[in-house]
Order: C-alpha cells, then sequence, then structure tokens
C-alpha cells in the first residue's frame, strides 16, 4: 500500500501583519542603497526585529548582508511567513533561496521598489496574504506561471523590462496593474480573476495574449495602451469589461463574453475583430451555469482609422440546445424569448466614424445612430435586430395605419416625448431627456445614410423599411412647407411611399367604387341612341363623295388601288347624351348599375370604353382611367421594392 504524502508544514499564523512606515531608520546603511533593513515579523509581539549577528543589529539589507547576516535571515523564515523586501536589489539566486526556505509560500510579501536585476521566478507561487510588486523593476523578464494570490495583489507602476507570463495564475482577490509596463510580451494565458482586475494606464509594448482569460467580477483597461503587438484575446467577464480611452496600435482580435463591454473614445489604429458572445454566469473554476446573458456593446466617440476594418461579430444562433436567458435580458416584453434574444446590444455609437465598419449579428434596436460619422459606410450583416412597429406608448389612434418596420430608437424617443402618455399604455423604456431628442430633421437624414449602407450591401428589401423611415421623418418635419408636407401626406396615405401595396389596392378599390357610384348618378345618359343598321352601300369613292355621305378614314378618292368602298346605311333617331333629371333613387336601377360598372372596370383595367356617357361620365371615366394607373402602379412599384435583389 502506498504510503500517503508528507503533510505540509504548518504555515506562520498572524491575525495581520503590518508594515513599519518608512523612515531613514529602515534604510540600508550601504552606499546609494535605499533597501530595507534585514527584519523578520515576530507573531508573538506583532512587530518586525532586526536580524542580529555578533550582539548587534543589522544595517544593511539582504542585497549587502555578510553570510552570516543571510544565514540568521534564511533561518527564521518559515512557510506562510511575511518578507518585507522593499527597494532590495534582488538577484535570481537570493530569489531562489528566498522561495526554497519559505517553500514557494509566501505571507505578507512586500517588494515595493525592489529590483529584480535577473530572472524573476514565482513559477507555482502561493502568496496567501497580500503581495505587492508596486514600482517593481524586472529587469530579465519573470514568470508567474501557476502561482496563486489569495488576497489583493498590487502591481501598480512595475515595469517588467522583458517577457512576462502569468499562464494559469489565479488572482483570488482584487488585482492592480494601474501603470504597469510590459516593455515585451504578457502572457496571460488561462489567468484567473475572481475579483476586480485593473489594468488601467498600462503599457503593453509588444504582444499581449489574454487567451482563455476568466473574470469573475469587472476587467478595467481604461487608458491603456497596445502598441506595436498583436493583442489576442478570449475574455470571459461576468459583469463589465471596459476599453475607456483605450489604445491599440497594432492589429487586436478579442472573444468576448461579457455583460457590458465600454469602448468608449477607444482609439484603434489598425484592423480590429470583436468577436462577442453573450455573458455567461462564470467562476474560477471556469464551470458554464445553464443562463445565459446580453453584452451591451458601447462604441461611442471612439477614433480609428478607416484603413482597417472594425468587425463585431456575433453568434447566431445565440442560445444553445438547454440554456436559458436572464429573464431580465428579454428585450421589449417579446413572449418568445428564444427568438427575441441576441447575444451583443449595441447601446451607443455617437460620435464614432463607422468607415468599414461590419456589425454582424448585433442588436441594433438601442442605438440611435445620431451624430455618427459616415454612417452610409456601416454594413450591417447577418441577422441584426431593429426596433418594429408599432411601438408601446405611441398614440393609440390610427394604429392601424403604422405597419410593422424597422426603425431606429431616436424615431422611438422622439415619438414618445410628442405623445401624452396614458396610464393604460405600457412603457418599456423611459423617453430621453426632451433637451437631447433629436427632431425629425435631423432623422431623416440618418435614415437616408442607413438606407444607403443597406442598398451598398445589397439589401434593398432591408433599405426600404428605411427609405419609409425617411419619408416618414420629411412628412412630420414642421419646417419645411406645407405644401411639401401635403403631397408626402397624401403619398403616404395612398401607397405607403411606395411601399404598401395592399394601401395602393385599396385605395384603387375605393376609387372604383366611387366611380361607380358617380357613373350611376350622373354619367350614364338618361336616354341611349335610337339607330339602328339598314343595309350597306358599296360604290366607288368618288361616287359616294357626291352623294355627301360620311365616308370612313379607310375611304380615299387618292388611292386607285381600292376603287370600292362601304358606307353603313342606319336608320332612326340620334339623341345626345343627357345627364338625367329624374329623382336620384330612380337612377339606380339594375340596367344602368350593370352599363356602369362594365364602364368602371373597363377603363380602370386600360380596355376600351364603348359606353356612350354624358360629358360628366366622359370626366369620370378619365379621372378613374388615370388614377387607377397611377394606383396599379404604386403597388407594382410597393412588390418591386420588396423582392428586388
Amino acid at each position: 500500500m502506498t504510503p500517503p504524502p508528507p503533510a505540509d508544514p504548518p504555515l506562520a499564523q498572524s491575525l495581520e501583519v503590518t508594515f513599519d512606515d518608512w523612515s531613514e531608520a529602515l534604510e540600508c546603511s550601504a552606499t546609494d542603497c535605499f533597501g530595507r533593513r534585514l527584519a523578520t515579523w515576530n507573531p508573538a509581539f506583532e512587530s518586525w526585529e532586526a536580524i542580529r549577528t555578533a550582539g548587534n543589529n543589522a544595517e544593511v539589507c539582504l542585497h549587502h548582508a555578510d553570510p552570516d547576516q543571510r544565514d540568521a535571515y534564511w533561518g527564521r523564515l518559515v512557510p506562510g511567513a511575511p518578507v518585507d523586501l522593499r527597494r532590495t536589489c534582488i538577484t535570481e539566486e537570493t530569489l531562489h533561496k528566498l522561495r526554497e526556505c519559505l517553500q514557494n509560500r509566501f505571507g505578507d510579501a512586500d517588494f515595493l521598489e525592489a529590483e529584480f536585476t535577473q530572472h524573476a521566478n514565482f513559477l507555482g507561487a502561493a502568496f496567501t496574504r497580500n503581495a505587492r510588486f508596486s514600482w517593481a523593476l524586472f529587469a530579465q523578464g519573470a514568470r508567474f506561471g501557476g502561482a496563486t494570490f489569495s488576497q489583493d495583489t498590487d502591481f501598480q507602476g512595475a515595469t517588467f523590462v522583458q517577457s512576462v507570463d502569468f499562464i494559469g495564475a489565479t488572482f483570488a482577490k482584487a488585482a492592480y496593474f494601474f501603470e504597469t509596463t510590459f516593455a515585451k510580451d504578457a502572457n496571460f494565458y488561462q489567468a484567473r480573476f475572481a475579483h476586480g482586475a485593473h489594468f488601467n494606464i498600462a503599457s503593453f509594448a509588444q504582444d499581449a495574449n489574454f487567451y482563455d482569460v476568466t473574470f469573475a467580477q469587472g476587467a478595467y483597461f481604461n487608458g491603456a495602451t497596445f502598441r506595436e503587438g498583436w493583442v489576442a484575446a478570449d475574455l470571459r467577464c461576468a459583469t463589465d469589461l471596459s476599453f475607456l480611452r483605450a489604445r491599440f496600435d497594432g492589429p487586436v482580435d478579442i472573444r468576448i463574453q461579457a455583460r457590458n463591454v465600454n469602448c468608449t473614445m477607444t482609439r484603434w489604429e489598425h484592423s480590429v475583430t470583436l468577436r462577442l458572445h453573450g455573458a455567461h454566469e462564470i467562476n474560477l473554476a471556469h464551470r458554464v451555469a445553464g443562463r445565459r446573458a446580453v453584452t451591451r456593446l458601447t462604441l461611442a466617440d471612439m477614433a480609428r482609422s478607416a484603413e482597417h476594418p472594425f468587425l463585431v461579430l456575433a453568434p447566431d444562433p445565440f442560445l444553445e440546445p438547454g440554456e436559458a436567458l436572464d429573464p431580465e435580458d428579454a428585450l421589449d416584453g417579446a413572449q418568445d424569448v428564444e427568438s427575441a434574444a441576441r447575444a451583443v446590444v449595441l447601446e451607443n455609437l455617437s460620435g464614432t466614424d463607422t468607415t468599414r465598419m461590419v456589425l454582424t449579428n448585433v442588436d441594433v434596436s438601442r442605438t440611435d445612430f445620431v451624430n455618427v460619422l459616415n454612417l452610409d459606410q456601416i454594413r450591417l450583416e447577418g441577422r441584426c435586430r431593429y426596433l418594429r412597429t408599432p411601438r408601446p406608448g405611441w398614440k393609440r389612434r390610427s394604429t392601424w395605419r403604422r405597419t410593422a418596420r424597422n426603425i431606429i430608437a431616436a424615431e422611438d424617443t422622439w415619438r414618445r416625448t410628442r405623445t401624452p402618455q396614458s396610464s393604460s399604455t405600457p412603457v418599456q423604456v423611459a423617453p430621453a431627456n426632451a433637451t437631447s431628442v433629436a427632431a425629425p430633421a435631423s432623422l431623416a437624414p440618418v435614415y437616408r445614410y442607413l438606407r444607403k449602407a443597406l442598398e451598398d450591401g445589397k439589401d434593398e428589401p432591408g433599405a426600404a423599411d428605411f427609405y419609409y423611415g425617411e419619408m416618414e421623418m420629411r412628412r412630420l418635419d414642421v419646417t419645411r412647407q406645407r405644401a411639401e408636407r401635403w403631397l408626402l401626406t397624401l403619398y403616404w396615405a395612398i401607397s405607403g411611399y411606395g411601399l404598401r401595396a395592399s394601401r395602393a389596392l385599396c385605395a384603387l378599390l375605393v376609387v372604383m367604387s366611387v366611380s361607380f357610384a358617380l357613373l350611376l348618378s350622373f354619367g350614364i345618359p338618361a336616354k341611349e341612341t335610337g339607330t339602328s343598321t339598314v343595309g350597306y352601300i358599296s360604290a366607288d369613292a368618288a361616287v359616294l363623295a357626291d352623294t355627301g355621305l360620311k365616308l370612313p378614314d379607310s375611304c380615299t378618292t387618292d388611292d386607285p388601288s381600292r376603287p370600292k368602298c362601304q358606307v353603313v346605311v342606319t336608320a332612326g333617331e340620334s339623341v345626345d347624351p343627357t345627364v338625367p333629371t329624374n329623382a336620384l333613387v330612380d337612377r339606380f336601377t339594375a340596367e344602368r348599375a350593370g352599363k356602369a360598372l362594365e364602364v368602371v372596370s373597363s377603363v380602370s383595367l386600360f380596355n376600351a370604353d364603348e359606353q356612350e356617357l354624358t360629358g360628366w361620365g366622359k370626366a369620370i371615366a378619365f379621372a378613374s382611367r388615370f388614377l387607377g394607373a397611377l394606383l396599379l402602379g404604386l403597388a407594382a412599384l410597393a412588390v418591386r421594392n420588396r423582392v428586388k435583389r
């Protein structure tokens, strides 16, 4: 039977370790050295006790200590003991001996402004209490692979002259990398951060590898600078991921799972690919729960190079089999949560240049697209989601006229601010402040640029909704001339700006019905012509011309090849068609109705009209023919706009 492995030696126990405030009494007595004098923590007295050799306290730091002082220092160290090596020069040999004495398990460790003159190897080290490397200098690279930081970790202002890796490192509490300088490659592959990770104002001069990194809480790269190297990352963040005012000079390829992604005022100088997925409920063990949350993305006021593409890629479908969406992320109160869900919701895009920007499967229902630069050059690919009309909170009257279409959030906000809200009207999103609401005059060009963007992407049917929105904003713009607005209102009513075939066909039915009623009342003559055909006369055209008979147009005396001509001879009384004068009710007879229906159907379908009509009837037939052709044309145009490629 294999014996069990030996147990780890007990750690040095201390409720709280306090580090003495810095003073000249703590400085090394060696020339030009400011290192901490040798001292170890005495838990019994809860204070630091100087190293004594030959009856004297050591007045030098670990770097300048003689062998006896060093041996005395090493002898006092036990696993988990605190160490105070502030401003001390540490060689590779010294660090190796330190780790050996502590058995690679540190208690409170203070390396403030320490200088690691050679390679710093902390592989697999366990920091059971706070670890501080603030403003430390790592001159020949450092390795923290597999290290565990159980309490707060502080690398603020530290400088890594050579490459550094934190591969597989675990940060159980907050990790601070404020103003940290990575002069070479920085590798955080498979690192785990249980609390907030702060890389604000950090500088990455070359490649930065954050692949397969997990943040159980927020991660902040505000003001961070990524120079010429490649930035490759696969970040899983349960809450916020912020790149506020960050700068990326090299190519970027980041896969992100986060609740909120903030890229406000971020500067991108090279190609960018953001592969955004919905946020999972995650922990340090990287176990994924069965509920997923939506990622909220902010791209406001970014500065970027128009020469390189900017890609935002989201998955579709969003939910995998067996997954559920967080209820608070159900957009617009959709009953079918799975169909309404999108992994990425774009919250803000204002002030950003969208040249060569591609959004794929992104929810833009909360984006107003106002104050966006070069909006006509954006590409909306895949199944991007927009707001749909009619919206809750709009006026209830005339709702039948608001057919379903895609709109932008700015129009929804404007309609809410101009519509009195009733207590029975469900409003999900409160209207924005009235002073910040864009007017129709500002929204019309926004719709026009979006329409052009979709047309350039060969999505003509999708662009039709934005054309409708542009015309709506022009019609509702009170700064335009009244005549133009009335004309647009008529265009909207009869055909939905050439995009609603049903309206044009309904208008055609109305025209035909009105024409039928008018013809029945005033267009069919009171008395028909009483003539009848008697026979035909066939003779030379010259002879018939002398008789005074009216010759048809086919007969001519100048054509010797056609000497014969035939004339129809009629008999009876010829009566001019007149408007009936009898009572209006008496005019609605079956015979007159049949004639009126024949006239209406013929003129509306461009057939020849063989009925004799009154003067009013001819005017009605002409108007019916003109309006019928117009409305049929608008119906055909609406169908064409919806099916053309």
